[in-house]
């Protein structure tokens, strides 16, 4: 690029799937359209991909590992990268690449942007290992008091900026489109609905994947042609796909199909009747104008609302403190609410693109972070 406000090192621990390092991606190109030089280091993943073909380099480190030959190793990567392209800010995200890059920024003296995208084990010895870096961001106000109470960092050093969506990717498609996007992922003409669970599957996550397949197979009596997408990797995926082998041999078809990783979540989004999901893929599907059901391994909040708005927004769309547990028969009821009333489904969609147009645009938060940088350097 011909100018530069100032180069900036992202740090994410991998780029795999999630919601930390699909933000990542969505602020370095973001911030890279504003006049930003990006530069990132990772462990890597599928997702890298998306970031040299937007022009943004990406290097090699193992900073998803706390092994100290692996963290030693790290440090030493990202000193030289500072060294190399001259870096004025480094800008961490998850507690190994915060700790690991203060070393680094205050060697350099350079400043350090410390994003927290949830709460972290507190405690010893992890209150060692927990840094606010020169400016703490926090991704919700529930992340905010949470780090604030356990980890003791300074409120006024803490600003919340949620996560960013990229409104232009993730968009209202029409009946064709999603007849196309059904088509790509091989769903007959006849079938539907189509639900979607999105999430990493390991631990308590893999269990609320199986919850969901509990949920739709008591759905099946009354919509025969019901269809459940599983979409995401882990090392618990194989459990998911023996509970799907399990129901999909009760109806005698095809119900529920785990996908593994996919890259392509707005076309999945786009072929969903309903979504089911946390966080980032609560986000991207209100944007898609899906009805979401937000719904995790510690609790259910049902369809989006006016009601519980702010309070998700408060809790990143995370079920923290939710109301309704996560049980098969919460959630087969709340999809049934939606699906015997596409009134109802039609205002939850819309609902849902309104709001992530006003509070969450990739736009919008590439210039609240933006801000911040300015605050630490003199912006060019």
């Amino acid at each position: 690029m011909a100018t530069s406000k100032g180069k900036v090192l992202m740090l994410p621990m991998g780029l795999g799937i999630g919601g930390a390092e699909t933000h990542v991606i969505s602020l370095s190109k973001s911030l890279r359209s504003l006049g930003w030089n990006i530069l990132v280091a990772s462990s890597g993943g599928e997702r890298v991909r998306e970031l040299t073909e937007f022009g943004i380099p990406h290097f090699d480190a193992p900073l998803n590992s706390r092994l100290p030959t692996d963290m030693l190793k790290a440090y030493k990567i990202i000193s030289r990268i500072v060294d190399t392209h001259d870096i004025d800010i480094i800008h961490a995200h998850a507690r190994i690449p915060i700790w690991i890059s203060e070393k680094v920024a205050s060697k350099k003296g350079i400043p350090l942007v410390a994003t927290y995208h949830g709460q972290f084990k507190a405690g010893f010895p992890w209150m060692f290992f927990t840094k606010p870096g020169d400016k703490t961001i926090a991704v919700s106000a529930a992340v905010k008091q949470y780090i604030v109470e356990k980890f003791k960092f300074h409120p006024d050093s803490i600003v919340v900026i949620p996560n960013g969506i990229d409104v232009a990717l993730f968009h209202p498609v029409s009946q064709d489109e999603k007849c196309k996007a059904c088509s790509l992922l091989n769903i007959p003409p006849h079938r539907g609905p189509i639900i979607s669970y999105v999430s990493r599957i390991e631990g308590d996550l893999a269990e609320a994947a199986v919850t969901a397949q509990e949920a739709v197979f008591r759905l099946f009596h009354d919509y025969p042609n019901v269809m459940l997408l599983i979409a995401g990797d882990g090392p618990k995926l194989s459990s998911v796909r023996s509970k799907a082998d399990e129901i999909n041999a009760k109806c005698q078809k095809e119900v529920v199909r785990p996908l593994g990783f996919v890259l392509d979540t707005p076309t999945l989004y786009a072929a969903s009747d309903i979504v089911l999901g946390m966080s980032r893929v609560a986000l991207e599907s209100m944007a898609s104008g899906k009805p979401v059901v937000i719904f995790g391994p510690n609790g259910t909040f049902g369809p989006i609302s006016e009601d519980i708005i702010d309070s998700l927004e408060e809790r990143n769309y995370i079920c923290i403190d939710a109301p309704f547990p996560s049980t098969p028969d919460v959630l087969s009821a709340f999809i049934e609410d939606l699906l015997s009333n596409p009134e109802k489904m039609d205002s939850v969609s819309r609902l849902g693109r309104q709001v992530v147009l006003e509070r969450h645009s990739d736009e919008s938060v590439a210039k609240s972070t933006e801000q911040v940088y300015c605050e630490l350097i003199d912006c060019k």
